[in-house]
């Protein structure tokens, strides 16, 4: 009893705390619309960014562990790679400002760090019994990562810290070198065309086989998930508007130019580039560094993308620097590569019953027909734990429409719901009640990630699902790894900070 009202009062604190913090998560977003901001998203497909970290591209299919080789790569623990607050490599080149936005940042510079093994390497005293004696290998014990911390059966503390500073300052002390990051980051500004170190520009095969598809757009290291979303959006939305316009520049017929005609949301002008056949991969290989289709053979999302950095860069030339694309708004691209206009619908201040109806009312037959796009804050909201939901912070995802599922629970969960704790704990269903169970219908909204993998895991639907399509009924299977997923609305209010519609 003498327990009870400090736990009652701690409980009302963290309320009032979770409160505050959905308060200022509100009041953030609107600020945002206040100032017609758009949302600004930049995160890297792990995945390639491994391979362009290693300088060659990797066999996934052959890796026992794809997440581990990753970790070990960026030197960054899986934890931490889906949030920026972090400082993980997904988000090289970026940081989060003073309102958790994502902005860009200098890049961490320094010499090569020192080995452990090394001499010169600092070293703990022989016998450490202060905090204080960890100084000479963590630094300032103010700005050290803590881990875990977990009590032992002696009544003390196991604590385990992460190294010190950032990853990415980790990665760019001990394993990025200048050619590494060119194929990463703008460092030099010319109009002379680009290439890459350990890349080339080849044509590799076809723009499409049938017709751009929605799954066939894949991220590769850049930060455009803005960019590949609104792609696979607009393919599955608007069947056949992403077209082959080409037409041949030499004889024999072999080479072709695809021309693209965009209309820029902002002052509604037409804008015209035209590219090649040529996409960047890795020297004396196939294997892209940047987007891919999913469809081997096929080129059109790399085409698209080299199309979009001519446009950002302000050149015609047909090797543009692709890094220009790092960050971007996948609203305003879907509305780009469609030719409509964008709509924004930020989540804080909006419940999980109007963006249901924001998705079903651009859907026919559980299927888009209007480009939709999401996206995620710059890092998680307070509570809650994008790593845990396997949902990657500051990140554009596709959104195909929505679909229904059941759930069973017994009937008396509800009641134990609206019930005081030491009613729940007092209650004892028995007999009959235990039995006496009901399906519940809830819906849940379709989302793609455009690196073909990491599905959400918080509040997702399972099995399979069918979807009308352009003539036919499509079955998707959500518990493949293609980067399909479905969640409920309630989760998907909390998790994600914005929904946009190309109209």
């Amino acid at each position: 009893m003498t327990t009870t009202a400090p736990r009652r009062a701690t409980a009302a604190a963290a309320r009032r705390a979770a409160s505050g913090d959905r308060a200022r998560d509100r009041d953030r977003d609107r600020d945002r619309q206040d100032t017609g901001a758009a949302p600004f998203v930049t995160a890297r497909n792990p995945y390639a960014l491994t391979e362009l970290v290693l300088g060659h591209p990797v066999d996934w299919a052959a890796v026992t562990d794809p997440l581990g080789l990753v970790e070990d790569t960026l030197l960054t623990p899986r934890e931490q790679l889906f949030d920026p607050r972090w400082g993980s490599p997904v988000y090289l080149g970026f940081g989060l400002g003073e309102r958790d936005e994502v902005v860009p940042v200098e890049l961490p510079r320094g010499g090569k760090a020192v080995e452990p093994e090394s001499e010169d390497a600092p070293r703990l005293p022989d016998e450490p019994r202060t905090l204080a004696d960890l100084r000479a290998v963590l630094g300032d014990l103010d700005a050290v990562t803590l881990r875990a911390a977990r009590p032992t059966r002696a009544g003390g503390w196991t604590v385990e810290v992460a190294p010190a500073g950032s990853p990415v300052s980790r990665l760019v002390d001990t394993v990025v070198d200048r050619s590494v990051l060119e194929r990463l980051l703008r460092l030099v500004v010319l109009d002379t065309g680009w290439t890459p170190a350990g890349a080339e520009w080849r044509d590799t095969g076809r723009f499409f086989d049938e017709a751009a598809e929605f799954s066939d757009p894949v991220q590769g290291g850049l930060g455009d998930c803005w960019l590949i979303a609104a792609m696979s959006s607009v393919a599955w939305a608007l069947p056949g508007r992403i077209a082959d316009a080409a037409r041949a520049t030499g004889v024999p017929n072999d080479r072709f130019t695809h021309r693209f005609e965009y209309r820029d949301p902002g002052d509604g002008s037409q804008r015209v580039f035209e590219a090649s056949d040529e996409t960047l991969v890795w020297s004396g290989t196939t294997s892209p560094l940047y987007a891919r289709s999913a469809e081997p053979g096929e080129i059109w999302p790399g085409v698209v993308e080299k199309a979009f950095a001519q446009w950002r860069q302000g050149t015609t030339h047909d090797h543009p620097d692709l890094t220009v694309l790092n960050g971007g708004d996948p609203v305003w691209a879907s509305a780009a590569l469609s030719g409509r206009t964008p709509q924004y619908t930020w989540h804080a201040g909006t419940t999980a019953a109007a963006l249901r109806t924001l998705v079903k009312s651009h859907s026919r037959s559980y299927r888009t027909v209007d480009p939709m796009t999401a996206w995620t804050y710059g890092t998680a909201p307070d509570g809650l734990s994008y790593a845990d939901a396997t949902i990657v912070g500051n990140h554009a995802y596709s959104v195909l429409g929505w679909t229904t599922g059941t759930v069973l629970r017994r009937a008396f969960d509800r009641l134990l719901a609206r019930s005081s704790s030491a009613a729940r704990l007092a209650f004892e269903p028995q007999g009959a009640a235990l039995l006496d169970l009901r399906l519940l219908t809830r819906d849940y909204v379709i989302l793609r990630n455009p690196w073909g993998s990491t599905e959400a895991t918080v509040g997702a639907r399972h099995g399979a699902i069918t979807v009308r399509d352009e003539g036919f009924w499509r079955s998707i299977d959500l518990d493949v790894v293609d980067g399909v997923f479905a969640i409920d609305f309630p989760t998907y209010q909390q998790y994600f900070a914005g929904t946009g519609v190309a109209v």
